[in-house]
């Protein structure tokens, strides 16, 4: 309901992704009669999720949209490091390329080298990027928190740091040093269409 399909259930969500708690209560009673508000408070408090939030605002999901919410609040000072999961032809993708959303609006990003290699095991991706978060922050990429995930924008090449497992699982492969170019903040330069 709050990540993928809003329209479905008729919720009025603003532009940040919150919708008033009532009204996500009366959406689930509608299919789960037993169910109230003091069931939802009870899962956003539960200690093994970080999904969501209740404010005054309402309620929201912090990240994983498959449509597009504005980020609110002040981006965040990042720890120096920042982690995620991925696959090897990813991997080798990012060094080049830098670090844009797949599948989502933002990149999400783990606090911790073992959140991120967590998730790498439950997926086909066996490889854990780093990203020197500090360095990006410092030359102006928002981070926003969300619970236990930094969101992001993209993340340039050049804050692509050490990936683990990209040559064989646990090897540390580092990006070799290249020329810098004018910032691109990881889009591919267009190739040339006009004929030689």
């Amino acid at each position: 309901m709050l990540r993928h399909r809003s329209e479905e259930f008729g919720l009025e969500m603003d532009p940040y992704g919150f919708v008033a708690l009532e009204e996500i209560a009366a959406a689930v009673q509608e299919r789960h009669p037993d169910l109230g508000e003091e069931d939802i408070h009870k899962l956003v408090g539960d200690p093994g999720q970080h999904r969501f939030e209740i404010t005054e605002k309402g309620i929201r999901a912090l990240y994983g949209h498959s449509f597009f919410v504005e980020m609110d609040g002040e981006p965040i000072k990042p720890l120096d490091r920042l982690y995620m999961w991925c696959s090897v032809k990813e991997a080798q993708r990012f060094l080049e390329q830098g670090i844009k959303p797949k599948d989502r609006f933002y990149v999400h990003l783990s606090i911790g080298r073992e959140a991120a290699e967590a998730r790498s095991k439950k997926v086909d991706a066996p490889c854990v990027v780093e990203v020197l978060a500090a360095e990006a922050y410092a030359a102006g990429i928002e981070l926003y928190s969300r619970g236990e995930v930094v969101l992001t924008g993209a993340v340039p090449a050049e804050f692509v740091g050490e990936i683990s497992g990209l040559e064989g699982r646990g090897a540390n492969v580092e990006k070799q040093p290249q020329p810098q170019a004018s910032a691109s903040f990881g889009r591919r330069m267009r190739k040339s269409t006009r004929n030689p």
